[in-house]
């Protein structure tokens, strides 16, 4: 499912002097991609998220999501039928949780979306899978799973309509660094194997370098540039100038080049980039006994 604004700008002050959220945006958000949304406190970036949720409506312009368009007139579709296409996991959203087990709060929105639907189970079963848990965290209380485990629950739970389109707002955020791993070869496999679309709106850049395909930066309400991932983080000045946080492995990889020459090209994460160095040393070093014994 794409996403498209075209023109789009949003006040929260409907004054003339309003300060605007979000000013003349325009972006494609491809379908079956990973997308990031980053930029400094303040930027537009919670703004496009309710925008392509549907919680509020474009000042001006409009947000095209799949085959629903979102203006400021009254729109000529079920809102009902755009939540099933459309999930939303908020940051910690294991605090609202509220069921007794994991699968009560899994089924809890499809009950109230679909109150005749039989098949709920086995939804709950697939689900569940989808996040990589099994059926015995069904009769667990969701209350005393690690963060991780909630997260995944919270992501299920809105998996259970099966979306078209999952936007995640600071998904990462207080998990510890094997959770935030899990969570990140989980999105990773809804893309590729479910064919979602999801969009991730965060600060943590280093955890966004190695699973999304693009790029969208804001800085005061404006896109100041979008496109591949690889591309966009390594306008280094661009992001510094504008506040913009560049993942470690890329700054990194900067600095070698910049000081040794040294292009080490693409490199996900600073493991990555630690086993890439030593094999550039040890290449160095054959090289080296090479030479002494000519």
């Amino acid at each position: 499912m794409e996403v498209i604004f075209r023109n789009v700008s949003f006040s929260y002050n409907d004054t003339p002097t309003g300060k605007l959220a979000l000013n003349n945006v325009s972006v494609f958000l491809e379908s079956n991609l990973i997308h990031g949304i980053i930029g400094p406190i303040g930027s537009g970036k919670s703004t496009m998220l309710e925008l392509m949720n549907g919680i509020t409506l474009p000042s001006k312009g409009e947000v095209l999501v799949g085959e629903y368009e979102l203006t400021n007139k009254k729109s000529n579709f079920n809102f009902n039928d755009f939540r099933y296409d459309v999930g939303l996991v908020y940051q910690f959203p294991e605090k609202q949780f509220f069921c007794s087990t994991v699968g009560e709060e899994i089924a809890f929105s499809q009950k109230i979306f679909d109150p005749k639907n039989r098949n709920i189970k086995n939804k709950v079963k697939k689900v569940l899978k989808m996040v990589g848990l099994d059926e015995t965290y069904i009769k667990r209380s969701p209350f005393e799973l690690n963060g991780g485990e909630k997260r995944r629950v919270a992501i299920a739970s809105v998996l259970i309509s099966n979306p078209k389109l999952l936007i995640l707002d600071e998904p990462t955020i207080g998990l510890d660094c094997n959770s935030k791993k899990r969570l990140m070869r989980l999105l990773k496999g809804l893309k590729t194997k479910y064919l979602k679309t999801i969009i991730i709106v965060t600060h943590d850049v280093d955890m966004l370098y190695e699973i999304v395909d693009d790029i969208v930066v804001l800085s005061d309400g404006k896109v100041i540039k979008t496109g591949n991932k690889i591309e966009v983080f390594n306008d280094i000045k661009l992001l510094d100038e504008k506040r913009v946080p560049v993942p470690n492995v890329v700054r990194t990889c900067n600095i070698i080049k910049d000081n040794f020459g040294i292009d080490l090209g693409y490199v996900e994460n600073m493991n990555s980039l630690v086993r890439k160095i030593t094999n550039v040393i040890n290449e160095q070093k054959k090289m080296v006994v090479v030479n002494n014994e000519k």
